[in-house]
């Protein structure tokens, strides 16, 4: 989100390795509590509730993230 002054995943996209590996963490993350290992080491599976509201804290965040970028790029004329 904070790396170019274009909009994310329509303007600009991030290099291939870097989608990736962003998500296989992500898979990773959420699969790990759901497997026998998460058991294994403590971790409960979220309830499938937890995860609309997880995507739109997500959206939130790039929104807010790109109403600033926009406001600053407008008061300084540049992105970093």
């Amino acid at each position: 989100m904070l790396r170019t002054q274009k909009i994310p995943f329509i303007q600009s996209r991030a290099a291939l390795p870097v989608m990736l590996t962003t998500i296989c963490i992500m898979a990773i993350g959420i699969g790990l509590p759901f497997s026998p290992l998460g058991s294994l080491v403590g971790l409960e599976p979220l309830p499938w509730e937890y995860f609309p509201w997880l995507v739109a804290t997500l959206f939130s965040y790039c929104v807010v993230a790109q109403g600033m970028k926009m406001l600053y790029v407008k008061r300084f004329g540049q992105w970093f």
